[in-house]
């Protein structure tokens, strides 16, 4: 192959190779924090766009009037204002865990969206535990029992929610009956 085709094949190459989008398994796996969009839900700064990352393997209560509200109304049988509240008190503690202008360390792969086109993604401040743990552990998200995940990280999610509930931590401490209901431990109403 001549020299000029050599050269151009190389270039072409570096370009895709740029333009792929980041995957977060290299050196560059921090990321801005843009805002805090509920108890499970964050957007973060990828590049020049901005991507909605959803808190994998846990789901916290929903803050607005959404569809997902609407099934969770029919699914347990609470007023759209009690499950409302306890999804902006779940949002309100994400927000107090990390600011925007944050820079956050995201693990996962940042080209796959679930069906809300959100990212599911493991994020972390500096260190463990994952902020989806950390809302886990504080009583203000379960873990979703469809979510495929490492053993080993699943298994610490339960057991973390096992504990919050246990000692009435976040929303099993302020709403326990509804939390109950919300989490799909209890018969609805």
């Amino acid at each position: 192959m001549p020299f000029q085709t050599k050269f151009y094949c190389h270039q072409l190459l570096i370009i895709l190779l740029l333009s792929i989008g980041p995957a977060t398994g290299g050196e560059n796996n921090h990321f801005k924090l843009i805002a805090v969009e509920d108890g499970d839900t964050i957007k973060v700064q990828v590049g020049t766009e901005e991507k909605r990352l959803q808190l994998s393997g846990i789901d916290a209560p929903e803050d607005v009037v959404n569809p997902k509200l609407s099934k969770d109304i029919a699914r347990t049988g609470l007023s759209n204002e009690a499950l409302l509240e306890l999804g902006k008190a779940a949002t309100e503690h994400l927000m107090q865990l990390i600011s925007p202008g944050e820079n956050l360390r995201i693990e996962g792969d940042l080209n796959s969206s679930d069906k809300y086109g959100r990212i599911p993604i493991q994020v972390y401040k500096e260190s463990d535990p994952s902020l989806n743990e950390q809302m886990v552990t504080d009583g203000y998200a379960v873990v979703l029992g469809r979510a495929v995940l490492p053993e080993a990280v699943k298994s610490q999610l339960v057991k973390s929610q096992q504990q919050a509930q246990a000692e009435q931590k976040g929303l099993w401490g302020t709403h326990p009956a509804h939390t109950l209901l919300w989490s799909g431990q209890a018969p609805a109403h």
